[in-house]
């Protein structure tokens, strides 16, 4: 026997089993069947005034009987068209059961017999869309700054005011100022960049316009320390009381470039006699003048003792 008669006895046994499998295909999807489908639903409402605050279902389980033709249409999504369920009023509800389902269902699938609904409730998170205007803020604490830099500009917002639109049970609760914080961390140079707001990311909640414009400018510091004497005021005039040791170190932060321009006479350190501790003879050293410019300025110590003659 050659090749071709071989390939040609191929042929001939693949169509008869083609044809005998099309023929049970279309013969068995003739018949009636029980068969179990997902199908899918849509909820009607108004969404210009109505937002869903979490995903609504979007299938319902059933166990239906009908014709293979339409059981394998369906099964498949082959041009189905999905169950409508219009909601008159579905800020006022959180759910819909099997009762109210059912009879829905059984409506618009008018061509299968529905055997039982596996679906017991379907649940529903639908609020009121409302807005509210509020005017954008940086925390300028809350910003992550790298080691020794600081903030040393207004931070400038462009625009400052948004209009942030949602469900109502959340933008209720939103005060006018709304707090912007930013995602970078360790900032060491100037900044300059297009930020979203940080609203929640769930169904619904945006705001106009998405992103605003952060400016502000930064610069390193340093920690310095300068030594001074301090100044004794309504201390009795024939010294019989007086500060032990008249002497602290004046603590401070500025910007890298000004370090040399301060000097000890830039600081005004005094200890009053009126606000002696007489429990343990000090007084609180009170730094009474320095420097607009300098941050975290502190007298070590912050109290001295004092000594009676």
């Amino acid at each position: 026997m050659g090749i071709p008669k071989i390939l040609g006895n191929w042929k001939v046994v693949l169509l008869s089993f083609l044809g005998a499998t099309t023929f049970w295909f279309f013969s068995a999807l003739g018949k009636n069947y029980n068969y179990r489908i997902q199908y899918p639903i849509e909820f009607i409402y108004d969404q210009d005034s109505l937002v869903a605050i979490k995903p609504l279902p979007q299938f319902v389980d059933i166990d239906v009987s009908g014709g293979g033709w339409d059981l394998f249409r369906d099964s498949f999504w082959f041009g189905s068209d999905p169950i409508t369920i219009e909601l008159d009023n579905p800020a006022a509800i959180r759910y819909l059961t099997r009762p109210t389902i059912l009879p829905i269902i059984t409506d618009q699938l008018d061509e299968f017999r529905i055997n039982f609904l596996f679906t017991d409730t379907l649940y529903i998170d639908i609020d009121r869309r409302v807005s509210k205007k509020v005017n954008l803020k940086i925390d300028s604490l809350a910003v992550s700054m790298d080691e020794d830099y600081r903030i040393i500009s207004p931070i400038t917002l462009t625009p400052d005011t948004a209009t942030i639109f949602g469900p109502s049970s959340f933008v209720d609760t939103l005060d006018r100022a709304y707090i912007i914080k930013l995602d970078a961390e360790e900032i060491d140079k100037a900044f300059d960049r297009f930020v979203k707001l940080g609203l929640p990311e769930v169904l619904g909640i945006t705001s106009s316009p998405p992103t605003v414009n952060v400016k502000f400018e930064v610069d390193q510091f340093d920690r310095l320390e300068l030594a001074t004497a301090v100044e004794m005021q309504n201390f009795p005039a024939d010294s019989s009381v007086y500060v032990t040791d008249p002497n602290v170190t004046i603590r401070f932060v500025v910007q890298q470039e000004l370090r040399e321009e301060y000097f000890a006479n830039d600081f005004k350190v005094v200890v009053d006699y009126n606000l002696i501790n007489k429990a343990d003879s000090t007084a609180p050293a009170i730094i009474i003048f320095h420097p607009d410019n300098l941050l975290e300025v502190e007298a070590i110590p912050d109290s001295l003792s004092i000594t009676y003659e």
